[in-house]
């Protein structure tokens, strides 16, 4: 199936009743599992609620999060349905509870956390590291470098979003977990499929990352 009629296969499950999701399934969260040591999150993938408020979908950050795990054979876990915790804000979860349930049982060595940021951002990338400590400096490197290999070359670190509330999956990941974390915030142009030469970069970028991630 070609890429852009397997993204909007799996974008329909979190579009679904308005980006709601399937409204009363419990767990909120899907898991799919794979052999690669890393493993991608994507907790907003439908909407979220956060300090008495619902915030909308960062869309196709779930349908990404399945892709990558379909080309790559990491392992995914994402929000299905809208919870009254937002995963990647409050303290524990039971969404951080199953990611780290998922590290423990299957050794991962990185975690993934994909977000979506508005097309009016002044980043493609925006990579929040905790200010450089939830990543090796040369992992971090390697990353950056496959994203401009792939023509993503506004790519930022700890610009807007540097994932240092201790509610985030990366603080999470890198302190309690104690594995390598990175949050990843797309640009809206870079996950619409619509912008179809900017979606297939994104994809072959992150791709790469978690292959290569994978073999560090």
């Amino acid at each position: 199936m070609h890429i852009l009629s397997l993204i909007e296969k799996y974008e329909l499950q979190f579009s679904n009743n308005n980006y709601f999701g399937d409204i009363g399934v419990e767990p909120s969260y899907s898991i799919a599992k794979g052999t690669l040591p890393v493993l991608v999150s994507a907790p907003h993938a439908i909407n979220h609620y956060r300090e008495h408020a619902v915030k909308p979908a960062d869309m196709y950050t779930g349908s990404l999060a399945l892709l990558l795990q379909k080309l790559t054979n990491c392992h995914c876990i994402y929000s299905n349905s809208f919870s009254k915790e937002d995963p990647n804000y409050i303290l524990g979860g039971e969404y951080k509870a199953a990611l780290g349930t998922i590290v423990k049982e299957h050794q991962i060595n990185f975690v993934i956390d994909l977000h979506g940021a508005s097309k009016e951002r002044e980043f493609d990338i925006d990579l929040g590291t905790l200010h450089g400590t939830s990543i090796q400096e040369n992992n971090i490197n390697e990353v950056i470098r496959i994203f401009f290999n792939h023509g993503i070359t506004n790519v930022h670190q700890n610009h807007t979003f540097s994932a240092s509330h201790p509610g985030t999956i990366t603080s999470y990941s890198a302190n309690e977990l104690l594995v390598q974390s990175i949050q990843i915030e797309i640009n809206r142009n870079y996950r619409n499929p619509k912008s179809f030469d900017l979606f297939q970069k994104t994809i072959h970028s992150l791709e790469q990352i978690i292959n290569q991630l994978g073999g560090a």
